[in-house]
């Protein structure tokens, strides 16, 4: 049988099932016994943890399943480390061979995307770079005609790498609301992989379609894969939802939507821009048009910002609606498939021998080295201090989010890191938490910048009295780092 009927047998079966086992371990698991695995394999000898380099990740079992539908090879399950509990799919895209890994049913947001991420990470030590691909809602604009079943793929901006953490920050007197940090850009593998990719766009060469249509030839008619019947509306933003039981718009005044001029519906247009990311759900047409104003946000989603840091990625989006009031599921599963289809075609032009001479992600977060390493941030910008006591003394500065996934990932290299900087800090200032000459700042500042954290010790010093010290105990460590630290 060969590889590409042998898929198609695969995921035909596999769509029949999926409805009745929606949790990605037990829908692998009942589908591998319904196929005769080793027909469907076409790799000539076994492959090692070591031979996959990207890594591919969705929130959804629909997003999953649409990976799952492109690949080229399906290739047999690997052993993984004892603390990684992700169910996995291995294949193949052309010549690059995939880890596709899904969060678990019902957990979604910022934290359980890190977690899979570093999971991942931890049994795959090869990943060279990797993929967020998904949906979201989009945020259409005067300028930019974003419609369901459109993709929206990351691009770094002068001020943002890609994806924003829209309600990370601090709020400031009078209602203000202040976003502090940058998340990292996409590789650069990635980013010169995309040139090519647009200008192929702008000659009419749209390979995302035609993998688009190969899925429909796959798939049965019924599939939530399969573009909908239902129309594509966008409400008036202050029009709000007619009948909150009803997951249609059956009811709602066909008056109230916006006028826009009439598209091939069959074409999908790629949007690039910036990803609003955060771990609530947006159905706020207000926000919505809000986060586009302030931003230029072209859609909002619920994981990105959780990995950029942490799992240099690209973040790919299909739209499946307008994160408004009138927010539903019919058109999750067409959207899931167009960003795939576009992850796929990504992958066609990104050459083997670049990923190859691309280090891995592991050896990439572990390097001290800042010459390696190019994160832009904005110098000393307001922080929001989350504390960690590392080595006894409270530094104030390093985020949870930040520092958890590196220490999981190489403990021994993060204790040998946080001693020598404690140990250089003393022999600068013997109270250098309580006092903070400029010289420690710099030398903070610096480590936080080497190793990809995000937050930045201010440089001013605050305009209030230093509170009175009483003794050593963690309550005044916590005074002091508020007050010369700006919270």
């Amino acid at each position: 049988m060969t590889p590409y009927l042998s898929l198609e047998l695969v995921f035909r079966t596999s769509f029949t099932f999926s409805t009745l086992h929606p949790e990605p371990t037990t829908y692998l698991i009942q589908l591998k016994s319904l196929i005769d695995l080793p027909s469907i394999m076409a790799t000539e000898k076994p492959l090692s943890h070591n031979d996959y380099t990207v890594g591919w990740i969705c929130a959804l079992p629909l997003e999953m399943a649409a990976a799952q539908v492109l690949l080229d090879e399906i290739h047999e399950d690997l052993p993984v480390q004892p603390n990684d509990h992700n169910a996995y799919t291995l294949g193949s895209i052309g010549k690059h061979n995939v880890v596709i890994a899904c969060l678990p049913y019902g957990q979604y947001g910022i934290a359980s995307a890190t977690t899979v991420a570093m999971q991942l990470l931890s049994s795959f030590r090869s990943i060279r770079f990797g993929l967020m691909v998904g949906i979201a809602g989009g945020v259409p604009n005067e300028d930019v005609d974003i419609r369901l079943g459109d993709v929206v793929v990351s691009k770094p901006t002068n001020t943002h790498g890609g994806v924003v953490h829209f309600d990370s920050g601090k709020a400031l007197s009078g209602g203000e609301f202040q976003r502090t940090g940058m998340l990292s850009p996409p590789p650069q593998v990635l980013v010169t992989a995309l040139a090519k990719l647009q200008a192929n766009h702008i000659t009419g060469q749209k390979l995302f379609m035609d993998f688009l249509g190969k899925i429909e030839q796959k798939v049965p008619q019924s599939s939530d894969l399969i573009r909908p019947t239902q129309g594509d509306h966008l409400y008036l933003a202050d029009y709000t939802h007619v009948d909150t039981g009803s997951k249609t718009c059956c009811d709602c005044d066909m008056t109230k939507t916006v006028p826009r001029p009439s598209r091939d519906p069959n074409q999908s247009i790629v949007h690039y821009g910036l990803i609003a990311s955060s771990n609530q759900v947006v159905k706020d047409s207000q926000l919505r048009d809000q986060l586009g104003h302030e931003l230029g946000a072209y859609c909002v989603e619920m994981e990105a910002a959780g990995i950029m840091n942490n799992y240099p990625c690209l973040v790919i989006r299909g739209i499946c609606d307008y994160a408004d009031s009138h927010k539903n599921k019919k058109w999750q599963g067409y959207a899931a498939a167009v960003a795939a289809a576009y992850a796929k075609e990504l992958l066609s032009v990104t050459p083997v021998l670049h990923i190859d001479q691309t280090r891995t992600v592991r050896d990439t977060l572990s390097d001290p080295d800042l010459s390696r390493v190019t994160v832009p941030f904005q110098p000393d910008p307001p922080v929001v201090i989350n504390q960690s006591e590392l080595g006894g003394i409270y530094l104030g500065t390093i985020r949870g989010e930040e520092i958890i996934p590196r220490l999981i990932q190489d403990l021994t290299f993060w204790r040998r890191e946080i001693n020598a900087l404690i140990k250089q800090l003393l022999s600068m200032h013997p109270h250098w938490w309580v006092d903070r000459p400029t010289e420690t700042v710099k030398t903070m500042n610096d480590f936080f910048a080497r190793n990809r954290l995000t937050f930045r010790v201010n440089s001013s010093f605050r305009p209030t009295d230093r509170p009175e010290y009483s003794e050593h105990d963690r309550q005044y460590l916590n005074t002091i780092f508020h007050h010369n630290l700006g919270r």
